[in-house]
């Protein structure tokens, strides 16, 4: 089958790598697979190795010429499916229903059904509602100055809404999370067709033990015979959590070890925190790690905080860290209560606060002699779950239910084009 995989831009974040190793993996699986993207300059650290790339535009679609010619480079390669994973482009989206194939959507995130992207206004606000005109009346209509504006600017909402609209006649939905799926059921997708497919971690191998999980945990009970090594990767943006996470240190009694691998804009306030509530000795901030380097962190944790504070749609680093064998602590947002299962995988915090966090890490440091077990049933659900292998089982077996009977690769769009 001739797979083409669409993303609107290769840039920083997990969702270009995801797209690469999905790629990768599918012609691992003898798929024939291309990667069509928006165009510009791929960043050199994006591993692109084996994978076909294909260039829409140059420049970001202004001009409508550069739209038709988009489309005829997708139409030329002559693909049996079409498996979109971030595009908002309007104009491009209406015209891909005339490539003829059928046409898939992974939604990583919430920028098809959200104005703000992330369905909050402020901070702590976590929205329940559709994509709708009432999102005019919460005031989700301001949005950011223009490039080099001053003033705020005005959402579209009647494009969103064109583009959501878009994505409802898809042949299929793919999400990674009960919490995703809720959301699009929320927004009007139709129920069968919305398929969850849970995430893979990179670290599989470890999990199903075909990889060494690498050095043992340090000796001792965590937090009474030696400290507690609490572990936490990721951007330091508000929404991660990690200011709420060094507050919740603060009132953390027993002894414990923090290691933050973290870069981004809030870094320097979560350093400050740390030296404002006197616990900068206790905490090590690094801020770029290798992959292998990186699996020795999550091994030697005792424990994996994941404090983000939004709905995140489904965090890797959480199941990332339990391919160790190291427990989860997290609030229970979004997608993560998919694979942090309280009292079995991690725990879940009471609530989402300073107050709960904290309290979730004297649970964890209490019951410092759970976190063993906790964490081999944490290793035991990736096994299960969240395997590279499966992942891709089940989306072949999707793109082989929407695709109609085809004997040889390209047949469906040869026949289009005669």
């Amino acid at each position: 089958m001739r797979i083409l995989l669409l993303v609107e831009t290769l840039t920083i974040g997990g969702l270009p790598n995801y797209v690469l190793e999905l790629a990768r993996a599918l012609a691992e699986r003898g798929e024939t697979v291309g990667l069509a993207h928006g165009g510009g300059e791929v960043p050199e650290f994006l591993d692109c190795r084996g994978v076909e790339l294909l260039a829409l535009t140059a420049n970001g679609f202004q001009q409508p010429y550069e739209l038709l010619g988009a489309v005829q480079i997708l139409r030329d390669w002559q693909p049996d499916l079409l498996h979109l994973h971030l595009c908002s482009v309007l104009p491009l989206l209406q015209a891909l229903p005339s490539l003829g194939v059928p046409l898939l959507r992974s939604f990583h995130d919430y920028t098809s059904m959200c104005l703000r992207r992330g369905r909050r206004r402020f901070p702590g606000d976590r929205c329940t509602r559709p994509l709708g005109w009432s999102c005019a009346l919460q005031g989700c209509l301001i949005g950011a100055p223009r490039p080099g504006g001053r003033l705020p600017g005005l959402q579209d909402l009647p494009a969103k809404l064109a583009e959501r609209a878009v994505y409802q006649e898809f042949s299929a939905s793919v999400v990674g999370s009960q919490h995703m799926r809720r959301v699009l059921l929320l927004n009007g997708f139709a129920e069968p067709d919305v398929n969850v497919v849970p995430y893979f971690s990179r670290f599989d191998q470890q999990a199903l033990g075909r990889t060494s999980l690498g050095a043992p945990k340090a000796p001792g009970l965590p937090g009474h015979e030696r400290p507690l090594r609490l572990l936490f990767t990721g951007q330091a943006v508000k929404g991660k959590g990690l200011e709420v996470l060094v507050k919740a240190l603060a009132q953390l009694r027993g002894a414990w070890h923090f290691t933050a691998i973290s870069s981004g804009p809030r870094l320097s306030v979560a350093k400050a925190l740390a030296e404002r509530h006197g616990i900068a000795e206790r905490i090590e901030f690094i801020e770029w790690l290798p992959q292998e380097q990186l699996a020795d962190y999550y091994r030697r944790a005792d424990l994996f905080v994941l404090p983000s504070v939004w709905d995140d749609p489904g965090p890797l680093v959480g199941i990332e860290a339990m391919s160790f064998e190291t427990p989860v602590l997290a609030f229970p947002v979004g997608g993560i209560p998919d694979y942090v299962l309280d009292g079995r995988t991690g725990y879940l915090t009471a609530s989402v606060s300073v107050a709960g966090m904290a309290a979730g890490l004297q649970r964890a440091l209490d019951q410092a002699e759970s976190l063993a077990a906790l964490g081999q049933a944490a290793r035991a659900l990736v096994a299960e779950r969240h395997t590279r292998g499966g992942h891709i089982d089940t989306l072949q077996q999707l793109y082989r239910r929407v695709t109609p009977q085809h004997t040889q690769p390209g047949l469906m769009a040869k026949e289009l084009l005669s």
